[in-house]
C-alpha cells in the first residue's frame, strides 16, 4: 500500500510539473515600420506582410460617429505594432489613436488616445521606437504607449 501511495504521489508531481506554463522571454512583437492599409468596400484591411486582416468598419463608425460621410470616405488607415504586441491604429481625418490588444480571433480595444480633439489629423505617421510608438502629426511629435500620450520633441 505504501508503494502505491508513493507511486501515485510521484505521478501526480510529474503531471503537475508538466502543466507548468512555459514562457519564452524576452519576446518582441513590434513591426519595424507602420503599414498604410487600404480600406476595402466592406471595411476590411489587410497587412499581407504580417498576415493580419481585420474589419475596421466599427472603428470608423466610432471615430466618425457624427459624420457618416467621413466614415464611408475613409480610404486608408495606418497601423503599427509595439513590442508588447499592441496594435496602434489611426488615419487621415482621425482625432484619436486606437490601441488594440489581441483577443481570440479578434482585436479588442485597450485604449483610445485623444490626439487632436479640435481639428482632425491630416497626415499622421507612426514610427517604432524602443519604448514607445512615435506619432508624427504635422509639426508635433508625440510618444504613445498603450496607456497614454506624452509630448515629444517638436520639429
Amino acid at each position: 500500500m505504501k508503494k502505491l501511495v508513493m507511486l501515485f504521489t510521484l505521478l501526480t508531481a510529474l503531471s503537475i510539473g508538466g502543466c507548468a506554463s512555459l514562457q519564452l522571454q524576452p519576446a518582441d512583437f513590434s513591426w519595424p515600420t507602420e503599414e498604410v492599409l487600404d480600406v476595402s468596400g466592406n471595411g476590411v484591411v489587410t497587412a499581407k506582410r504580417y498576415s493580419v486582416e481585420f474589419n475596421i468598419h466599427q472603428l470608423l463608425v466610432k471615430e466618425f460617429a457624427a459624420d457618416t460621410l467621413a466614415a464611408q470616405s475613409a480610404k486608408t488607415v495606418r497601423v503599427i505594432r509595439d513590442k508588447a504586441g499592441f496594435y496602434f491604429v489611426t488615419g487621415p481625418k482621425f482625432k484619436n489613436v486606437y490601441v488594440f490588444g489581441q483577443g481570440e480571433g479578434s482585436l479588442s480595444l485597450s485604449s483610445t488616445l485623444s490626439i487632436s480633439p479640435e481639428k482632425p489629423m491630416e497626415d499622421p505617421k507612426f514610427n517604432q521606437r524602443n519604448t514607445y510608438i512615435e506619432l508624427l502629426n504635422g509639426s508635433s511629435t508625440l510618444q504613445l504607449t498603450k496607456g497614454g500620450v506624452q509630448q515629444g520633441g517638436g520639429k
